[in-house]
């Protein structure tokens, strides 16, 4: 085991709205739309911020038990020796997931609470792969929205 060359040194949420839907369905599963930015301190460039905006919206036509959004923060610092020209990559891709799994654990603990069934989003990566399986080729793919 090995420590990571990305440290989390804190998160926190900005936005946290959540709605019970009166008129939900079981089974209905959520859109998700994701936005992530990336900034680099201008007094460290070892110190990094990533902020997460995850929007849970319901499919057109249907609605969801759970609607709303959550918005995550979290401030990183990156491992002397880790090569330069990957830091960008390391911080965008892996300091994502690592706020997507805070925001998870929130929105599964918030709708284990709740009248509906308890909400458990996908495990997602914040990567683009560099070659898809051959099976996936030619079908549309997005950053920004899958189901939940």
């Amino acid at each position: 085991m090995h420590h990571s060359p990305l440290q989390l040194e804190r998160h926190f949420f900005t936005k946290v709205q959540l709605d019970a839907n009166s008129n939900g369905k079981p089974g209905v599963a959520n859109q998700l739309n994701c936005q992530v930015e990336v900034g680099q301190s201008s007094d460290d460039t070892k110190q990094w911020q990533v902020v997460l905006r995850l929007k849970i919206s319901s499919p057109p036509k249907e609605e969801a038990c759970y609607t709303g959004e959550i918005h995550a923060v979290g401030l990183f610092h990156v491992m002397n020796g880790w090569p330069a020209e990957k830091i960008q990559l390391l911080v965008s891709a892996n300091g994502a997931a690592l706020l997507y799994g805070a925001i998870r654990e929130l929105l599964l603990n918030l709708t284990a609470r709740g009248p509906w069934p308890e909400v458990l989003l996908n495990s997602m990566t914040f990567t683009q792969p560099k070659d898809q399986p051959k099976s996936e080729a030619g079908k549309e793919s997005t950053s920004e929205a899958s189901k939940a």
